[in-house]
């Protein structure tokens, strides 16, 4: 009962994912519901052809859709496969709707396959191609339907009859807009109702799923033209397969790489090829062929441009320095015929307090390891002697105002020689510190009171909240749990505060 509920609230769900927020489905879900008006249309129109095309092409796309699975678990192929790729049963839906009632079952399956392959194997290794799969595989089912014979029929009695496009330009027959709006003529068998395709392109615009620059710019171009040669607009606007490849296949967003500035202009381009093209009589035709002309000279303006890119970046790096040997250079003529200078010599000072503690004594005692050791500080290894020794510093009386030497020759006799002691330091103060840090006693005689921490806290610690957030150094994550930390001691100690005031 349980999970009879549960489909029921997901079942309530399903319209308001669909209508209020439709930006939230899927390009494939999206073109799946969009392409549902067409089929439906094709199925009513045409009966049985258009239905077993359309069984051939979704089992081709099941086909499809099963070797990409199996390909994934047996040999693992790439993950880039299928990258921005229609799905194979929705691209099946899609290249079916195209198909003409007559076309063979072998024909539809291959077209469907090819599709398939090109857009899923061949299509995500290209880099900055917009031409859509679809116009080549349109282009190469028209070559194919060219050389076997294959033409349309009229959904009344099934018998042969051009498109009206064809017509127009042959006969000069112009046929109404509002039975091509209905769909009741021969053409493509999902595509022959301008209705039903204008509703899927509206619902995929709804989705932002195409952009609506290329429409509006197809359609502005045919329009254009269309009043320039002087010929009925109505007529050349309502065209069901133009608005299916406009909006199905040339403004699919995942296919277009111009700016929303410039779909308008390649719209308006394309739409005006299309009616150059059928004013020479390529009837349905056109508009592929416009699109495809239009596509290939964008991609080729887009690869010129990114090539141009690339040489700019490579030619505004900085050249590598390279650097030769002292032996390939010229010798300076100036410095080789200096004169040698010679050593300058420091004199040796009478006077010297320094002098005079190295030179009592030294040939009696031995000469230790860390004296050989050079260190400019001549005061620091007279503190070392004296600490080892044990006699104070040179033999002689400690001076009571040295409070250095003092600290050094007291118990220096008693306590061992320590391995830090013995290492270079040209800093006094650090000495001192570690004597102190290793003795019983702590550093001053004292130890700090826990009642001076507690104002110390309160005091400094906006100081170091400021510091912390003021230094670039510090990352944003180490400043937020600094600030965490801070928070929370502050209100902790509030909260003792009020404990202590409130009994």
């Amino acid at each position: 009962m349980l999970d009879v509920r549960q489909l029921w609230r997901g079942l309530h769900g399903v319209p308001q994912l669909l209508l209020v927020q439709p930006d939230q489905l899927g390009y494939d879900l999206a073109y799946a519901l969009a392409l549902l008006p067409l089929v439906v249309a094709g199925i009513v129109f045409f009966l049985q052809d258009s239905i077993l095309l359309f069984a051939i092409s979704f089992l081709a796309g099941i086909v499809c859709l099963l070797a990409l699975q199996l390909g994934r678990l047996t040999f693992g192929l790439p993950a880039w496969i299928g990258f921005k790729a229609t799905h194979p049963l929705v691209a099946s839906m899609l290249i079916a709707c195209f198909f003409s009632p007559r076309t063979p079952a072998w024909v539809a399956a291959s077209m469907v396959i090819l599709f398939v392959l090109i857009d899923t194997v061949v299509w995500p290794q290209l880099q900055r191609v917009m031409l859509h799969p679809a116009l080549i595989v349109f282009g190469i089912l028209f070559i194919i339907q060219r050389e076997l014979g294959i033409g349309f029929v009229n959904p009344f009695d099934g018998r042969h009859l051009d498109d009206p496009l064809t017509l127009w330009y042959k006969l000069q027959i112009v046929i109404d807009p509002v039975k091509l709006y209905v769909g009741n003529v021969p053409g493509p068998i999902g595509v022959t109702s301008a209705g039903a395709v204008l509703i899927g392109v509206i619902y995929l615009w709804y989705t932002r799923k195409i952009s609506l620059g290329v429409i509006a710019g197809f359609l502005c171009g045919v329009a254009a033209v269309a009043l320039a040669i002087r010929s009925d607009l109505g007529f050349q606007l309502a065209s069901g397969p133009s608005l299916f490849l406009a909006g199905y296949v040339a403004a699919d967003r995942r296919r277009v790489l111009l700016s929303e500035r410039f779909t308008f202009v390649f719209g308006l381009a394309a739409g005006a090829v299309t009616m150059i093209l059928r004013w020479y009589g390529e009837g349905q035709q056109a508009a592929w062929q416009g699109l495809l002309l239009v596509s290939a000279v964008v991609t080729v303006i887009l690869r010129v441009q990114a090539m141009l890119r690339h040489r700019a970046r490579e030619t505004s790096r900085p050249p590598s320095v390279r650097t030769l040997s002292v032996e390939s250079g010229e010798p300076d003529p100036h410095r080789l015929w200096a004169p040698v200078r010679p050593p300058v010599r420091q004199p040796v000072m009478a006077a010297s307090t320094v002098t005079t503690a190295y030179s009592r004594g030294s040939a009696a005692r031995p000469v230790r390891s860390f004296e050989t050791q050079s260190d400019s500080n001549d005061l620091v290894r007279q503190m070392r002697n004296a600490a080892t020794r044990s006699r104070p510093l040179g033999g002689a009386p400690v001076m009571a105002g040295s409070p250095v030497t003092t600290a050094y020759s007291r118990g220096s006799a008693a306590r061992p020689v320590r391995s830090f002691e013995t290492q270079s330091d040209s800093n006094d103060l650090v000495r001192q510190m570690r004597n102190a840090a290793t003795r019983s006693r702590p550093l001053g005689g004292a130890s700090a009171s826990p009642l001076l921490l507690w104002p110390a806290l309160l005091i400094f610690n906006p100081v170091g909240l400021w510091l912390t957030w003021s230094s670039p150094s510090i990352g944003r994550t180490t400043r937020l749990l600094v600030s965490a930390v801070s928070v929370l001691w502050y209100l902790g100690v509030a909260g003792l505060a009020f404990v202590l005031t409130h009994r």
